[in-house]
């Protein structure tokens, strides 16, 4: 079980349908949905929050879903649903090239939205998770891999101490004349 509500960014100039949308979410599951009008608000929002699931719908006064979530993906590659009032071939296309994970045609079943919704929250979840541990085993490996090296750096400077120490050991038992006189007995 989480500890914090899925959040979720809305993207849809229909107001009515938006609070329709976003009130059956915070309802059927533990959600915090922003709504925004435009792909200009929805871009501004995502930089203040990085949601885990966004729903945009197609046809958007300032641009098109699609090229919102092209454009989302620079910083967040979050799950993205699609909605339509009459998706095309070339749109299902583009949809599925950009990973989207249903482009749902108008009118749809808000119990259907709210599964995908969760279903794609607890997958992004997984993956952050994931790529939060992948990021911690990397510094772990970093931080062994520089000690290892600062190790090496040591270990060279006392093996380079313990043969300088050596040479001066036997330059002076040289010059003491110690070894002639030991081999002359």
């Amino acid at each position: 079980m989480t500890d914090r509500p899925v959040e979720i960014l809305l993207v849809e100039q229909d107001t009515q349908l938006a609070e329709m949308i976003s009130h059956y979410l915070q309802e059927a599951m533990w959600a915090e949905v922003t709504h925004c009008s435009t792909a200009d608000e929805a871009m501004r929002e995502e930089l203040t929050t990085q949601h885990e699931v966004l729903i945009a719908d197609l046809a958007l006064p300032d641009t098109d879903g699609l090229t919102l979530i092209r454009e989302l993906r620079l910083t967040n590659p979050c799950p993205s649903i699609l909605l339509a009032d009459n998706p095309t071939i070339n749109d299902a296309r583009e949809a599925i090239r950009l990973k989207v994970i249903e482009l749902l045609p108008k009118p749809f079943d808000l119990a259907n939205l709210s599964s995908l919704v969760e279903s794609a929250a607890e997958s992004e979840r997984a993956a952050r998770r994931h790529r939060r541990r992948y990021q911690r085993a990397r510094r772990i490996a970093r931080r062994i891999v520089d000690e290892r090296q600062d190790l090496h750096q040591r270990m060279d400077l006392i093996c380079r101490d313990f043969v300088q120490a050596y040479r001066r050991l036997a330059q002076k038992v040289a010059d003491s004349g110690q070894l002639n006189a030991h081999s002359s007995k």
